[in-house]
């Protein structure tokens, strides 16, 4: 079928190229492809993965087998593989996918990284045979997911290279030559090779081309001028944060994902869409820490003191030389950072803003939640206002919440432990109503009963006596200034039994508080924050 433009504009094939490709298997897991793969291809944090990476290397009871471990250590940075476990997977692709799939000797891979310890061999299945399909049904869906992730790697690294059929036509304006030649390519799949054991992967710059020759005739039917321009690079993701880590010689296997979980913790990122994005709290200590210790965060120092642990880790290097040589500058920073370094409170950098209040120019100024608006002339005037990413003045946001302590109205606000709901009247009414992970409504657990006859070992306060999960457990009351804790079971059986006594009757006089709407509905718990919010947003103030 011929499509034709009003004005007549045909262009011809002017050459056509073609070639035959091969992508050859990529390597076994190490720890971090194993988490930048599960990040990219099953959406699993670090942590995640490695929560389920530990499962399966601890293992599961297996009828006939007993408890068998399903993958080998998973805290590794070698692509090293025993010639056992080469055999055992050659044996497995020659029966189960054919000779055609097995390349003639086995496929050997080394570490990019310099700093790579390899005391250990490649994350893999402990035995290639046992496919996903077959895992008892004890394991659950992130452990299931991650070992097919893991064995379809395994196999395939020892599989023959994909082949690609790949065509280029270039083609010109034929009516009016203007020496500009276009191209577009196209290829196919002319050998599975190991995508048949991890799957064939899809891209939206693939496409099938027709069968044309040169100086076939080509008219548009569409011509969509586009202009491009050069992007930043990307946000890091977990996956290609892990990559850079790795890449700079910071980090190890045993600690990637802890680097990862502790800039989160400590809210010097957020995640946006998978991406981080650094908060107001990380770019000041940021800041601070590099004005102070320049050398301390520099990538260099970092990626050194590395080297020397893992010197310290193989006897090598004495670990009271390495301190004793690190503490003796060190000291002299802290001394200087002391004395010079401002506190970040007080510094204000002014805003465009004028003052609702008192009309008066406003300022940012960063508190223990980040930075917010305030009036320039505090304290004499008090108007202070959260802020969004864009340093834009924002309204509380009210969410359909009655307190459970006086029934007012709630709103959404951020403190050193994350977000949370509390009263339009906090802080005179102090009740809060806590946020999970998800952003989800947390019941206020009931208050605890405190045992004045038991004391902290570590601050001798009163003890919390509470129900967990499982069962009675004494925490002390000063929590979270005192994390001491009490064994339940190293208490005398009559003593337990008193409490246990006591603490049923303290929770039937102070039973579970149901959350609720402001019109009385009960709210689920785990109900997502965002479907009750009822107002809030950015503020227009006028400009100073």
């Amino acid at each position: 079928m011929t499509h034709t433009l009003a004005d007549g504009v045909q262009y011809k094939i002017k050459d056509i190229t073609q070639k035959d490709t091969s992508v050859r298997p990529p390597a076994p897991f190490i720890t971090s492809s194993l988490q930048a793969s599960a990040s990219s291809f099953l959406g699993f944090g670090a942590k995640r993965t490695m929560r389920a990476a530990q499962a399966l290397y601890e293992g599961v009871r297996i009828k006939g087998e007993g408890q068998v471990g399903l993958i080998t250590y998973m805290r590794t940075d070698s692509t090293h593989l025993s010639m056992d476990a080469i055999n055992q997977v050659r044996t497995y692709i020659g029966n189960k996918f054919g000779e055609e799939y097995l390349p003639e000797k086995p496929n050997f891979y080394t570490s990019s990284n310099d700093s790579a310890q390899e005391a250990h061999e490649a994350v893999r299945p402990t035995d290639a045979g046992r496919h996903p399909d077959t895992l008892p049904a004890s394991l659950d869906e992130d452990q299931r997911k991650l070992y097919r992730l893991i064995w379809s790697r395994f196999v395939g690294c020892q599989m023959t290279a994909a082949k690609w059929h790949r065509t280029e036509f270039y083609f010109e304006r034929d009516d009016t030559p203007t020496g500009a030649v276009f191209k577009v390519a196209g290829r196919t799949l002319a050998f599975e090779g190991f995508y048949k054991a991890s799957g064939i992967p899809s891209s939206d710059s693939e496409q099938n081309l027709p069968k044309l020759s040169v100086g076939d005739p080509l008219f548009p039917f569409n011509v969509t001028p586009k202009q491009s321009f050069s992007s930043p690079s990307a946000r890091y993701s977990e996956a290609s944060l892990i990559k850079k880590l790795e890449a700079e010689g910071i980090g190890r296997p045993s600690t990637y994902a802890s680097i990862i979980d502790v800039i989160q913790n400590r809210n010097y990122v957020e995640k946006i869409e998978r991406s981080f994005h650094p908060t107001d709290l990380g770019e000041v200590v940021t800041d601070k820490l590099i004005e102070a210790f320049p050398v301390l965060m520099g990538v260099e120092y970092t990626r050194s003191l590395e080297e020397r642990l893992d010197s310290i880790a193989v006897g090598e290097l004495k670990w009271t030389a390495m301190l004793h040589d690190f503490y003796g500058r060190f000291s002299k920073r802290l001394e200087t950072a002391y004395e010079e370094m401002s506190h970040a409170k007080a510094e204000m950098q002014p805003a465009i803003y004028k003052c609702p209040e008192c009309g008066s120019k406003t300022a940012y100024r960063f508190g223990k939640n980040g930075r917010f608006l305030t009036c320039a002339s505090y304290p004499d005037c008090k108007y202070a206002a959260p802020i969004d990413r864009k340093g834009q003045p924002r309204l509380p946001e009210r969410v359909d919440v009655a307190c459970p302590e006086d029934g007012s109205a709630m709103e959404k606000r951020t403190g050193r432990f994350g977000p949370f709901l509390a009263s339009v009247n906090y802080p005179e009414i102090k009740t809060v109503v806590n946020l999970d992970k998800k952003g989800g409504v947390k019941y206020p657990s009931p208050p605890p009963l405190l045992v004045e006859s038991l004391q902290c070992e570590k601050c001798e306060s009163p003890m919390n006596l509470r129900n967990g999960k499982r069962g009675p457990w004494l925490g002390c009351s000063t929590f979270p200034k005192c994390k001491g804790r009490m064994g339940w079971k190293t208490l005398e059986d009559d003593i337990r039994n008193e409490l246990e006594a006591a603490l049923e009757l303290h929770e039937e006089a102070n039973p579970q508080v149901i959350v609720k709407t402001l019109s009385g509905k009960t709210i689920p718990e785990g109900s997502p924050i965002e479907d009750l919010l009822m107002e809030g947003g950015v503020v227009e103030l006028e400009i100073y």
